[in-house]
């Protein structure tokens, strides 16, 4: 399987959440067909020349793994979509191997951070004000028994 990255131009026509359905039904052909790594949606950005009358378009980023003969089907597919202005597939170039670590580093960092309640930080906040007072209480209380046993050692002693 080779690395690929695919991205792809969609008119601007649409709202957010058409074009998020868009990015979606993308994401489903290629994963029928490879390992979808990675969606960067860049967002809406000005065109260089205008493309079917529009200045403007919505930008998503793909970068997928896949057997070659599944880039010609992958480009049938998108041919047929009108919303679609503009697509580009190229062999990823970049290290993929850097690129999978990313991905699992992030992926483990997400993990851990829904791990921890959040009400967790709340709770030790709050203990935070009830922590200092039994500590100076122990200190207090470790003093006097150094006091004790110093009063202990002289009377001991004498």
């Amino acid at each position: 399987m080779k690395p690929y990255e695919l991205l792809l131009i969609i008119t601007p026509d649409h709202d957010e959440n058409e074009a998020e359905a868009l990015t979606d039904q993308v994401k489903g052909i290629i994963e029928s067909g490879g390992t979808l790594l990675k969606i960067d949606p860049w967002g809406k950005k000005r065109l260089a020349y205008p493309i079917r009358k529009r200045s403007e378009g919505y930008y998503v980023l793909y970068i997928f793994e896949s057997a070659p003969s599944f880039v010609a089907s992958l480009n049938q597919s998108l041919r047929v979509i009108e919303t679609i202005l503009r697509y580009m597939i190229v062999e990823y170039e970049d290290d993929i191997n850097k690129l999978k670590t990313e991905i699992a580093d992030a992926a483990e960092k997400s993990a851990s951070e829904t791990t921890q309640p959040t009400s967790d930080a709340e709770e030790s906040t709050s203990n935070d004000d009830d922590d200092k007072a039994p500590e100076s209480a122990d200190a207090e209380d470790a003093t006097e028994n150094d006091n004790d046993a110093e009063n202990e050692e002289t009377t001991a002693s004498a």
